[in-house]
């Protein structure tokens, strides 16, 4: 599991831009977002640079957090 702080993920917008994009990069990968807390955890066949990358791409910032 991959985890991570996203501090720009600030509505519903934002969270479906980060399930697109997480989608569009792995088709499988499982998603959870906790939006109040700026919070996305993926399962996922892609390593977490390329989970961080998809994620940057889509203009967020996303943090690695310990596991």
């Amino acid at each position: 599991m991959i985890r991570m702080h996203v501090p720009d993920m600030t509505c519903g917008g934002c969270a479906a831009a980060i399930t697109r994009a997480l989608q569009s990069a792995d088709t499988q990968a499982q998603i959870q977002i906790d939006l109040p807390g700026h919070q996305v955890s993926v399962q996922s066949r892609l390593r977490a640079d390329q989970v961080l990358n998809a994620l940057k791409t889509a203009g967020f910032t996303p943090e690695l957090q310990a596991a």
